[in-house]
């Protein structure tokens, strides 16, 4: 498929580690769940490599702690107690990853519509509600769940963000941390940014063949800020010549 770099109006982002930072309350979240059934820690390590394959909650217990969490009554009480764990350490631990504000906010002044496409489980009101605390939901024009749409790899709530920003495919970028980020933004057909300060690494992101590595957002919103100056160029040449 042929897309125009100089014609993105539309930027949809993955939430975890993309643009918040998540993981050191989402695995201590984890181990306090756990450690009521007299399970050793895992590190944050391991729960971004689960993370990085698309591993949702239920699947990471049964892959780490097979002989517990058979037994589905367990594994549902455990996942409970990571829920309540994760949603107490939020409010002081979870925080905006650096250039966030500044990135989305540059965005928004060259004219850029922005989305969001979480793994996340939330729908509603609730789905705004770390993004209402980390004062960043006037950026944000659409977001889509896991709740509202196939969790990614799958690309339907790519798709279905594209939509609701009234967009088209070929005018969005889909910026994520995970190979199953890139593999969702390819399958639905968007261009697709890996940023390396997540989940995967620069290695593991490259192998998926993604169109553009960054090492950060502030990256992100550079390139994007000299493809609309040299879209500017252009219209002002064609200009000149009629």
């Amino acid at each position: 498929m042929d897309f125009d770099w100089c014609n993105i109006k539309g930027v949809i982002f993955d939430l975890d580690e993309t643009i918040i930072s998540s993981i050191e309350a989402y695995t201590e979240a984890f181990n306090r769940g756990t450690k009521d059934f007299g399970l050793e820690p895992v590190t944050v390590e391991i729960v971004a490599r689960f993370l990085d394959e698309g591993y949702r909650l239920s699947k990471m217990l049964l892959e780490l702690f097979p002989s517990v969490f058979q037994d589905d009554r367990k594994r549902q009480l455990c996942e409970d107690r990571i829920r309540k764990a994760y949603g107490e350490l939020e409010p002081q631990r979870v925080l905006l990853k650096p250039d966030v504000k500044p990135t989305l906010r540059s965005l928004k002044k060259q004219g850029c519509k922005i989305g969001i496409v979480t793994g996340r489980m939330t729908k509603g009101e609730n789905k705004w509600r770390e993004l209402n605390r980390l004062n960043i939901r006037h950026f944000i024009d659409a977001m889509v769940t896991a709740a509202e749409a196939p969790a990614k790899p799958a690309p339907d709530g790519l798709i279905k963000c594209v939509k609701e920003l009234g967009l088209f495919t070929k005018e969005c970028v889909f910026v994520g941390d995970s190979r199953i980020d890139v593999i969702a933004g390819k399958a639905a057909e968007v261009r697709t940014i890996a940023i390396y300060a997540g989940v995967a690494n620069k290695e593991l992101l490259t192998e998926q063949r993604p169109d553009c590595v960054l090492p950060d957002l502030s990256s992100l919103s550079l390139c994007l800020f000299e493809m609309q100056k040299i879209k500017e160029d252009l219209s002002g040449r064609i200009r000149r010549i009629i």
